[in-house]
């Protein structure tokens, strides 16, 4: 085996594969939404945009976007956020449009999604068109990200940079689409464009992150043997995506089983939060702490500080959750209290803020487990754990059942993700998997996807081997067999008992198929003499069907093959075959008399194909 230090100076020495100046990377998260990039010359050197907010620096700003009252663009990020708190605070945000951690809504079953007709519900209870509300949105990344980059490079123009957007991988097929449309729609081309399955590029940057800093080689070396397998853990503000790759020889990455995960996202612990407040507080309080104008922009500052003392808390020492709650709030609680008459006015302007939230818990059934002194609300370990546990359970147990799945050749666990900072969240993953391998929290995790998602844009080939999500295969006809085939499907055709509409597999959900891939089979026409030989390309959600109108059953297109009237020894062949791509699946058809050869493409993000729910 190679030395692992010739192994990372020929990854870094490989030119990029993209033929434009710059790759820029769009990951849009639930929580946090940001862009990085690196040049085609330094690929290896990724920069991402760091973004302010006030006092906060971060490199992602949140998911949040402002329309104006024409459902024009106002704002995102920050700025968004701000602006909005301002037309609160005067009593002016009726008319206008706020949208946050609005992503989420393209995680819904096909049944309840034409993508088209999507609506998203602003703070003001009205809707706007989702594909709106997404392409105003990466507008505004492309065109923050070009400004930026035109202030470096003399003479850029949009045809200098190819893009990547990122997805979650357990998202079906429709919603990646999604996506991609509304790219397209703001001008960035489908050539320029590339879709990057979210643990996938985690997993990219994991292998490839010590080319950017020698403070990651040890990284690096956490059991990155060749044939090495390794679970990918990417945990984000809304999903939990889970991906096992393995480290073939030529340093290209084999997806071993389908991505899987849920919605178990730190949004999760959030509203469990929001849940605790409500019952402490009162409904009431939390509505006029979120609505009125005196307070909203103490509002969303309370959630940023939660989000952040969240990721950082440690729980090694088993210590006290300390947050700070703003003084707005327990004026709101006291204006409470004094409507019911448990305060008096001169009592309530001598009452600090402390005295009214230790008589809120005294009066609470969370009295043994809170404390409220110097403006802090301290919260015991074990009660604060519990906002994390339903979450946490969902994603162990799913980690359990894959443990038992891989088998014992598993050498790391690869946490990315903002939600993977939290050390409660790491101690529970690694409980799961204590002594059979390591659990890695690479530095930067919130970063990896991000960062991971420009490398996938230079390198597309890094990921070699994907699993099939689908079995695909096309409609044939074949002889009539009584003990096989359902008697519904009987059929006379040209003197001949045949079986109608049988599904003929020519890969299986779960087999290894690689960009590329070729599979060729050669049938006989049925009616050589007639014009055209229709051939009806499916996939299915099960692995082995038996007829093409089954439920999971979905039709991708016809490929239609001209026939001439010639017949050898009584028959005519025609060769079909699917080649395998990246987002698309090429199928082609050779007459196998004159050598003429038809093929037709199907992008399987299309939005004419009605994928089935898995």
């Amino acid at each position: 085996m190679a030395d692992k230090s010739e192994f990372r100076e020929s990854v870094k020495q490989k030119p990029s594969k993209s033929s434009k100046l710059f790759v820029v990377a769009i990951d849009f998260g639930t929580a946090f939404s940001g862009y990085a990039y690196s040049s085609k010359a330094e690929w290896t050197k990724v920069y991402a945009n760091k973004w302010s907010g006030g006092e906060q620096i971060s490199y992602k700003a949140p998911s949040a976007l402002l329309l104006n009252p024409d459902e024009s663009f106002n704002s995102f990020g920050f700025d968004a956020v701000n602006n909005y708190a301002s037309l609160v605070a005067d009593e002016d945000c009726q008319d206008y449009f706020f949208f946050h951690r609005f992503k989420m809504i393209l995680k819904t079953s096909l049944e309840e999604r034409v993508h088209r007709k999507t609506q998203c519900v602003a703070e003001n209870g009205k809707s706007v068109d989702a594909m709106k509300v997404f392409t105003l949105s990466i507008n505004y990344m492309k065109d923050h990200l070009f400004t930026f980059l035109q202030d470096k490079v003399i003479n850029l123009s949009m045809e200098d940079i190819d893009f990547v957007i990122t997805v979650p991988a357990i998202w079906d097929d429709t919603a990646k689409m999604f996506m991609r449309e509304a790219a397209e729609s703001v001008g960035i081309k489908r050539d320029r464009l590339k879709i990057a399955l979210e643990p996938e590029a985690a997993s990219i940057y994991c292998q490839l992150m010590h080319l950017e800093s020698s403070d990651n080689s040890r990284f690096f070396l956490a059991g990155k043997e060749v044939d090495a397998k390794y679970m990918v853990l990417d945990l984000g503000g809304g999903t939990a995506d889970i991906t096992v790759h393995q480290l073939k020889k030529d340093g290209t990455l084999a997806e071993l089983v389908p991505a899987s995960g849920g919605a178990w996202g730190g949004t999760c612990v959030d509203q469990a939060f929001q849940d605790f407040l409500v019952e402490l507080l009162g409904e009431d309080v939390m509505r006029i702490f979120k609505m009125d104008p005196e307070y909203v922009e103490d509002y969303f500052d309370f959630w940023q500080t939660f989000e952040i003392k969240k990721r950082s808390f440690e729980t090694s020492k088993k210590e006290t959750f300390l947050l700070r709650l703003p003084v707005g709030l327990a004026d709101i609680v006291a204006d409470k209290m004094n409507k019911k008459g448990n305060i008096t006015n001169k009592s309530k302007q001598e009452m600090t803020s402390d005295i009214i939230m230790q008589e809120v818990i005294r009066n609470s059934r969370f009295k043994d487990e809170l404390n409220f002194e110097h403006g802090k609300l301290q919260m015991k370990y074990a009660f604060f754990k519990q906002m994390f546990d339903p979450t946490v359970k969902l994603l162990t147990d799913h980690l359990s059942k894959l443990n038992k799945d891989i088998g014992e050749d598993l050498k790391v666990i690869l946490m990315v993700g903002g939600f993977s900072e939290c050390s409660i969240v790491q101690e529970a993953v690694r409980e799961v998997f204590r002594d059979k391998c390591r659990v890695v929290i690479p530095n930067q995790a919130g970063l990896a996807v991000l960062k991971g998602a420009v490398y996938f844009g230079h390198q597309p080939y890094l990921i070699s081997e994907r699993v099939a999500r689908y079995t695909y295969g096309i409609q044939t006809w074949p002889k009539f067999d009584k003990a096989v085939h359902k008697t519904s499907k009987f059929v006379m055709m040209e003197e001949e008992e045949r079986c109608r509409d049988v599904f003929f597999r020519f890969i299986a959900k779960g087999e290894r198929i690689k960009p590329g891939d070729k599979k060729s089979y050669i049938f006989n026409a049925l009616k050589p003499g007639e014009r055209a030989l229709e051939c009806g390309v499916f996939i299915s959600t099960e692995e082995d069907p038996q007829y093409v109108d089954e439920k999971g059953c979905v039709k991708l297109g016809v490929l239609e093959v001209p026939l001439q009237s010639v017949r050898l020894d009584g028959k005519l062949e025609i060769e079909e075959s699917l080649i395998f791509g990246h987002t698309e699946l090429q199928v082609t058809a050779c007459n196998c008399h004159n050598k003429k050869e038809y093929k037709v493409t199907f992008d399987l993000l299309s939005p004419e194909i009605n994928f089935p729910d898995k």
